[in-house]
């Protein structure tokens, strides 16, 4: 008579492992699951390959099959039985039906009386496996725990991630719009010069045109008079004696010498040429701001006007409140309007001391104890040591100008980044700072000042 096991083997589907559940039988003879037949097959529409043996077969053929059927209710009746009684000890033949907690592992009565077990805790299998389910499914439930804030983890990522690609392709639109703007600009003003360069032409040929056609009437005119001469001396004596005084008298008066003016026509200017930066103070002015300066922050050597609009050194500490934005060993001071968007412009006169910066500061630039004026900590500006005037970024760079500048212009484009220096006197750039990003953050003018330096805002 055939052993449960191999009888609970016999009777198992290969698919799922278990009994068998509605049994079929296919082409080549295997036996299956009704329902895990069919999900194999699920995809398949040209051939049907068996599970066991990859025999095909051209057209779906499930045939059932009623003795294994039967086969199938006597081993789950088996099944029971033997669930029935538990597992017996192999050793004794007694039902397992206790587990010993320094083995861990189940024994009969016979073995917990014995010597290897007597002196062993043991509780009911039943207990036994009860912990051990709890300690389970405490496990299973933190690594449930575990799987769901992954997945929280995952889509504040994924939202993240979005967020990030979604400001990446807003900064390239806007980028895009500003080159649009740039080009726009360029074509503006390359249309305009050459419109200027055109007339200017049209203007030097037309003056050349009108001098050649004067001076050739007046070459003509005394070609005329020579020949009329000439015939003239050419006549007999009392002919060429003739009216020879008035004629005389005629050429001495035509030949006075007198002041040579230039005509008007040639005296004149020709349209001036455009120069090369004809536009830039008129382009600058569209965003130019009024600006006053913020007592709170100025240093203790500084003094500012009643207006807000000048600032001066003095020799001597004033006596003021040391407030928490008051720069306390810098001698610098910032304006009361900030900039967090947009493009503006404005003026510093300067009036030359020992040394002296201008440019813009983060609103958070530190207040206490000295400070450098470059990029790292939060300030774009140029400025002049001695006789020199520079770009203080690490390291300073040294500005070309023909004579120290007199009045500084700041332009900033705070969406693009850029912050850029004009000699505003002589129309010409004096720097400009690659774009950087301002992290959100409000921008202030700033200026430092050294011995003997007066600073002026402008308007």
């Amino acid at each position: 008579m055939a052993q449960p096991g191999s009888l609970r083997t016999e009777a198992s589907c290969s698919l799922c492992l278990g009994l068998f559940q509605d049994p079929v039988s296919i082409h080549c003879g295997h036996n299956f699951c009704r329902g895990c037949i069919e999900r194999c097959w699920a995809s398949s529409r040209e051939s049907f390959p068996c599970p066991r043996c990859r025999e095909t077969a051209p057209e779906r053929s499930l045939r059932p099959n009623r003795e294994l059927a039967a086969i199938i209710r006597i081993a789950q009746r088996l099944s029971l039985r033997g669930a029935a009684g538990g597992r017996l000890c192999p050793a004794h033949g007694e039902a397992l039906k206790l587990f010993c907690e320094e083995e861990q592992s189940p024994v009969c009565r016979v073995c917990r009386q014995g010597p290897e077990h007597r002196l062993h805790a043991a509780v009911p299998i039943e207990e036994a496996a009860q912990e051990h389910q709890e300690k389970l499914q405490a496990h299973a439930q933190i690594l449930r725990d575990r799987r769901e804030k992954m997945l929280g983890l995952k889509a504040a990522e994924e939202g993240k991630s979005l967020d990030l690609l979604e400001r990446v392709d807003a900064e390239r639109q806007r980028l895009r719009c500003r080159v649009r703007e740039l080009h726009q600009l360029l074509e503006e003003q390359e249309r305009l010069l050459l419109g200027r360069l055109a007339e200017l032409e049209r203007d030097i040929v037309r003056r050349q045109e009108e001098n050649i056609s004067s001076l050739s009437e007046q070459i003509s005119s005394l070609g005329q008079q020579v020949q009329e001469l000439e015939d003239k001396c050419q006549q007999p004596p009392w002919e060429l004696l003739q009216d020879s005084r008035d004629i005389l008298r005629r050429l001495e008066k035509q030949n006075d010498p007198e002041p040579v003016e230039t005509p008007p026509e040639l005296a004149e200017e020709p349209t001036e040429l455009p120069q090369k930066n004809f536009r830039l103070k008129e382009m600058l002015k569209k965003f130019q701001v009024s600006l006053t300066l913020d007592p709170d922050t100025a240093h203790p050597r500084l003094a500012l006007s009643e207006d807000g609009k000048r600032v001066r050194w003095e020799d001597t500490r004033r006596n003021i409140p040391d407030h928490p934005k008051r720069f306390d060993s810098s001698r610098c001071v910032l304006g009361r309007e900030g900039f967090g968007s947009g493009r503006h412009f404005w003026e510093v006169r300067v009036a030359h001391g020992a040394a002296w910066a201008v440019g813009v500061a983060k609103e958070s630039v530190p207040r206490k104890g000295r400070i450098s004026v470059k990029p790292e900590v939060g300030i774009w500006a140029v400025g002049q040591c001695g006789s020199q005037c520079q770009a203080l970024t690490s390291p300073a760079v040294p500005i070309s100008l023909p004579e120290a500048p007199e009045v500084v212009g700041v332009y900033l484009d705070y969406e693009a980044g850029r912050v850029a220096f004009f000699d505003s006197q002589r129309e010409v750039p004096m720097f400009a700072y690659p774009p950087a990003s301002f992290g959100g953050e409000r921008l202030l003018p700033l200026l430092c000042l050294g011995r003997g330096c007066q600073f002026t805002l402008s308007p």
